[in-house]
């Protein structure tokens, strides 16, 4: 396995930290990627031994600090070009049920067996001293990245926060490692009720997009009665999802997601897909019409498309492109490719500007013209603005 490479703009910070008698380590998923040989984008630093004001005052001549996330010891660091998650370790306890209940206290001197208890999976347990070219492994990761095995650090610990029972999942499909079965069992006990929407969609989403084969975390999920809990419509596994995964990764993001939700929604009616978008409550993705999409997706995935006229009027409705993905169906694309409707709907013939330089001033009329040349051009009647002139004149008394 190959040893946690940092920038080197980001060691000044280490060596502040051990000058002022604390240490620093690299933990979570970039240790767990690394090691993996993945590139990790975010990096989190654990800062031990220095209290949070003090931790605090010796960030700033290092770079701007959003100190947004004091309250549970995590501050936010612009250095060497990227945002550092710097921490100090911190106890949690469930405080109430529910993810929301979780109460943290920041504790710089808890010592890194105990921080590292307090993370979901030893794979995500482990931390890196840059300085010291050292592991800090006390629950075994390394062994179980190398034996490819989900395991909790805890299982005392693990079940304060439900929303660990689908982390569990989301890695499974992400790298298809096998789930030790006492973990199996506790994601099965996890009561996920009361976990809000945006961390289900969160678990969801890399579970469909990240995953090599999301069948893998698909399946736990069902098998242990997750899906039951969360999104009672999703049952087995829908057919093709690992195929539709690994056809959608050339995609840019709001368009796979997409292509990714209405897989998922495979063995599912237009109305318990529209429940599924509601319960997750995604509707625009960054200006994305995500959700007229993924209905469109579903709602037109066995629609028969014999005639030309019928796939010029669904490209005013959809993606066409990401339906001849989702079915499979390489004629649809070469159909809508050939009409001039594979990226998008056919542009318009002619404009109401076009219509006001004939003489026709703007109102109903104009209006009910433009829906004409519109239908007759998707039907196929008119195929050009020569054709469509010469029909509109003829219309015009």
């Amino acid at each position: 396995m190959a040893l946690p490479q940092l920038p080197a703009a980001l060691m000044p910070l280490f060596w502040a930290c051990r000058n002022a008698g604390g240490r620093a380590l690299l933990v979570g998923g970039s240790v767990r990627d690394a090691l993996l040989g993945l590139l990790g984008k975010d990096l989190d630093i654990e800062v031990h031994g220095l209290e949070l004001g003090k931790l605090l005052r010796l960030l700033h001549p290092l770079g701007p600090v959003n100190e947004v996330g004091r309250s549970f010891g995590v501050l936010k660091l612009r250095m060497g070009g990227g945002e550092l998650d710097v921490s100090v370790p911190r106890r949690d306890r469930q405080g109430s049920s529910g993810h929301r209940g979780i109460e943290a206290t920041a504790d710089p001197f808890l010592g890194t067996t105990e921080a590292a208890r307090r993370r979901d999976l030893t794979i995500n347990a482990i931390a890196w001293d840059p300085l010291e070219q050292e592991f800090i492994d006390p629950f075994g990761g390394r062994g179980d990245l190398e034996a490819r095995l989900l395991r909790a650090v805890d299982p005392h610990s693990f079940g304060e926060d439900p929303l660990r029972a689908l982390r569990v999942a989301q890695f499974a499909g992400r790298f298809g490692f096998a789930v030790d079965p006492s973990l199996e069992d506790l994601c099965r006990r996890m009561p996920l009720t009361d976990l809000p929407a945006e961390r289900i969609h969160g678990e969801v989403d890399k579970l469909l997009l990240k995953s090599v084969h999301p069948s893998d975390g698909w399946n736990l999920a069902f098998r242990t009665g997750m899906w039951e809990k969360v999104l009672p419509e999703w049952g087995a596994c829908p057919p093709l999802l690992d195929a539709r995964a690994a056809q959608s990764r050339s995609l840019a993001v709001p368009r796979r997601r997409a292509l990714m939700y209405a897989a998922a929604c495979g063995l599912c009616t237009l109305d318990e897909s529209t429940k599924i978008l509601d319960r997750l409550r995604l509707f625009r993705w960054e200006g994305y019409r995500l959700r007229e999409q993924v209905l469109f997706l579903v709602a037109e995935r066995e629609t028969d498309f014999s005639t030309d006229a019928a796939l010029r009027w669904a490209a005013d409705r959809g993606d066409l492109e990401l339906l001849s993905l989702l079915r499979a169906d390489a004629g649809l694309r070469d159909r809508a490719e050939g009409l001039g409707v594979l990226a998008g709907p056919l542009p318009p013939l002619l404009q109401g500007r076009d219509l006001i330089a004939l003489g026709m001033a703007p109102g109903d009329q104009m209006g009910l013209l433009l829906d004409q040349i519109r239908h007759h051009h998707r039907e196929g009647l008119l195929h050009s603005r020569e054709e469509a002139l010469v029909w509109l004149k003829q219309q015009l008394p």
